[in-house]
């Protein structure tokens, strides 16, 4: 079936050879989709072929990838122009799909029905993760081997095989072929994948102590830290979703089926485990309130759509572990004999199928994400919120799909787009057919923003204010240099700091950006001039470089001297050295030279 399957990719291939537009990439996407999963959802479960129920089972995933991937070709279809994006959601909301989907499908078809034990569940799901596992690991091994067989044979000057390799005639029936032999020897040689199975439980029992006093520790501590320092991270809710996740993991490699009559630690390691699913909903919360307040200043997007949902996700299986360590408490003090955590088994099984439910919604109209956020964005926008600019004005009609050019076309009727400079900043994307038409030759398609502005998001050092002329200068080169452009966006982390560090009686100024792990630093000075009434240009002098520290507690003086303008400089040791030379002309200049530090 592998080798059928690189055949009909090989010949999609070749049947949208040329191909190029947004649609064609949404079709061949849709194509592949529907030529790899639903006949691989088949050969994980198929135990004899002429079961109604197993095709039932891959009409049913053929039917989800069409509804899915569908939805996308139409919204591509609409669009005046598509973004990578979508295509990547869909790839990954119908992998997942397919793959939460097949546990249930199989334990249906060993069990005959949908009254099904979790165990079954349990085993399924995670012998289907090292299934394909090991079916990539052969597809690997395999074209290892064909390289290593190309690359010797090219030493003695044969270079055929290396072509012959490299063709996509032979690239993808070869490489369906391995992945079809890696699946059938996962799923006949049942021995090495529980084996690995069992490795991977006991490597998950020996961490889920550690991971609950990460969890417990870390939310003692915000007691004592407050969280105004997450926010300030902007990674702070996809950390926290990891962590919960990793945390979920742990937990269900040491509850396994279920079956486990009390709990598999001492006591005291217990208690520890019991408080760390009860500080899963308040990781849950803080991510959720963190995309939250980027939804609060910025709106909805796709992608801020799809981490709430994610967060939303988690918080519920949060809820639902912590209300099984509540409930196996009671159940220990009343010297009940339920099985250890015993809630999981049905917290899990709903909300597999509330992951289902959502995947599908989000890749369907019911929850379409650019029609929701296309909406929340001309909110923004009409409401004054945001400032209209014509990055900002690209970005709702080609980054929204098909409706991008409706919610266009009702923001040019609000209040707030009816000055004479944005009315033409419209008309001109509203008629353009690509964002690369869209160049409007009377103002920079990037935000400039106004000098009051700048000083109200650069925080400057108390006594190092710089003159009118070098925020005027700035204002300048937020044109085209990121550096200066990156702080005055409205989230940034910018300070200013000031000294005679060349000692010529000029103040010069570092402007450090404080918004990553290592700060970056531009150096500014005035230029010499040559006249005493009037002052020099400034300059960019280049950037300043920190060093790299892996220790938070050091990044984090760092910042904190910058921002208190505790900045010195230290002369180096070592001078620069010149030397006269003369040209063919005899004209003499000096040439410089100076120390390059040892690596």
């Amino acid at each position: 079936m592998g080798l059928l399957q690189g055949l009909a990719l090989y010949v999609l291939m070749e049947w949208m050879k040329g191909s190029d537009g947004a649609a064609d990439r949404s079709w061949l996407v849709l194509w592949t989709l529907l030529i790899v999963l639903p006949a691989l959802f088949m050969g994980m479960a198929v135990s004899r072929w002429r079961q109604a129920a197993l095709w039932a089972g891959g009409a049913v995933m053929a039917a989800v990838v069409l509804a899915m991937g569908g939805w996308a070709v139409w919204r591509s279809l609409h669009s005046e122009a598509g973004h990578e994006g979508t295509l990547l959601r869909l790839v990954g909301a119908i992998a997942l799909w397919w793959f939460v989907a097949l546990a249930w499908f199989q334990a249906r078809l060993e069990q005959g029905s949908w009254r099904i034990a979790y165990g079954r569940l349990f085993v399924h799901a995670w012998n289907n993760a090292l299934v394909l596992a090991l079916a990539s690991l052969c597809v690997q091994l395999i074209w290892g081997v064909l390289w290593l067989w190309a690359g010797l044979f090219a030493l003695v000057g044969v270079k055929w095989f290396a072509t012959l390799f490299s063709q996509m005639w032979f690239v993808l029936p070869v490489t369906g072929l391995a992945a079809g032999l890696g699946l059938w020897m996962a799923r006949t040689q049942e021995r090495p994948i529980q084996m690995a199975r069992q490795v991977l439980l006991a490597l998950g029992r020996l961490l889920l102590p550690l991971m609950a006093w990460v969890l417990v520790l870390f939310v003692a501590m915000l007691v004592f830290t407050g969280v105004e320092k997450l926010w300030a991270t902007r990674f702070a809710a996809a950390l926290l979703m990891c962590v919960l996740l990793a945390h979920l993991w742990l937990v269900n490699a040491v509850y396994q089926d279920g079956a486990v009559p009390q709990g598999p630690y001492p006591r005291w390691v217990l208690h520890l485990v019991h408080a760390s699913l009860l500080a899963m909903p308040v990781l849950a919360t803080l991510a959720s309130v963190a995309v939250g307040l980027r939804v609060a200043q910025y709106g909805w997007t796709a992608e801020r759509l799809w981490a709430a949902a994610g967060s939303g996700l988690l918080w519920l299986y949060a809820a639902g572990y912590a209300w099984a360590a509540i409930g196996n408490s009671r159940a220990s003090g009343a010297g009940q004999g339920r099985p250890w955590l015993s809630v999981v088994s049905g917290v899990n099984r709903v909300m597999s199928l509330l992951v289902l439910a959502v995947l599908l919604a989000l890749q369907t109209p019911l929850l379409d994400p650019d029609r929701l956020s296309a909406r929340s964005q001309l909110a923004q926008l009409a409401s004054g919120a945001q400032t209209i600019t014509p990055a900002r004005l690209k970005a709702l009609k080609f980054d929204h799909g098909p409706y991008g050019a409706a919610v266009l076309s009702e923001l040019a009727q609000s209040p707030t787009a009816q000055q004479a400079q944005v009315k033409a900043w419209i008309e001109k994307i509203a008629g353009s057919a690509t964002r690369a038409d869209a160049v409007l030759e009377s103002e920079d398609e990037d935000e400039v923003v106004d000098v009051p502005t700048a000083q109200t998001r650069i925080r400057t050092v108390a006594g190092d204010v710089p003159a009118a002329d070098w925020w005027l200068w700035l204002q300048a080169q937020t044109r085209s240099q990121y550096w200066a452009s990156s702080c005055v966006a409205e989230d940034a982390q910018c300070v200013l700091v000031g000294g005679d560090w060349d000692k010529d009686g000029q103040t010069d100024y570092l402007l450090c950006n404080l918004g990553s792990s290592s700060p970056r630093c531009q150096l500014t000075a005035r230029e010499a001039s040559t006249r005493a009434d009037v002052p020099g240009a400034w300059r960019d002098e280049g950037r300043v470089q920190w060093p790299y520290m892996d220790d938070a507690h050091q990044r984090s003086s760092l910042s904190q001297a910058l921002r208190s303008g505790q900045v010195q400089t230290l002369p180096p040791r070592w001078p620069q050295w010149q030397v006269q030379v003369q040209d063919a002309e005899q004209n003499v200049t000096p040439a410089v030279g100076q120390q390059d530090a040892m690596r």
